[in-house]
């Protein structure tokens, strides 16, 4: 299609510009339309347990988090109180220790808090979560309990921000 010399506005072929009148008199100027830019291809910077990241998207199950809206990535380790296991473990001691010449029973009991105590106390893990900066703010996008796995997820986020550019 052919384009006004004068203002860019397109012309019908032999006739006159509607916008600013200049005869087309069969001189146009071409108008460059860029191409589509080429897409990068994709590439994988960690890909285990239903995680994905690559150069463009951060993938969770079924949620995804573009790697351009994302700023920064770190981790964060949270640390969960141990104050009930401890409470249970000094109650159960007291009351094996208090009874342990005058009953039997109470003693066992005083045992079993101070086993459960202790157990509780084991079982408690530190929780690791990955965080996302963005433009809108913070996000935990996920959490584990193993913090190598997390730091593995944190690294290949930061290789995917890298790599964007």
């Amino acid at each position: 299609m052919p384009f006004c010399s004068n203002c860019g506005a397109a012309l019908s072929l032999g006739s006159r510009c509607s916008s600013c009148g200049q005869s087309s008199s069969g001189t146009s100027t071409a108008v460059a339309v860029a191409d589509k830019p080429t897409a990068v291809p994709e590439q994988r910077f960690f890909d285990d347990q239903n995680i994905l990241v690559t150069n463009a998207r951060l993938v969770r199950g079924s949620e995804t988090f573009a790697m351009s809206g994302i700023t920064s990535v770190m981790s964060f380790t949270e640390i969960p109180s141990k104050k009930g296991p401890i409470i249970l473990i000094v109650i159960g001691g007291i009351i094996f220790l208090a009874s342990m010449q005058s009953s039997w029973r109470a003693a066992i009991f005083g045992a079993i808090l101070l086993g459960a105590g202790i157990w509780w106390l084991r079982s408690i893990k530190n929780v690791y979560h990955v965080r996302l900066m963005t433009a809108s703010g913070e996000r935990d996008a996920l959490h584990s309990h193993d913090g190598e796995y997390i730091s593995k997820i944190v690294g290949a986020v930061n290789q995917a921000i890298i790599h964007r550019g």
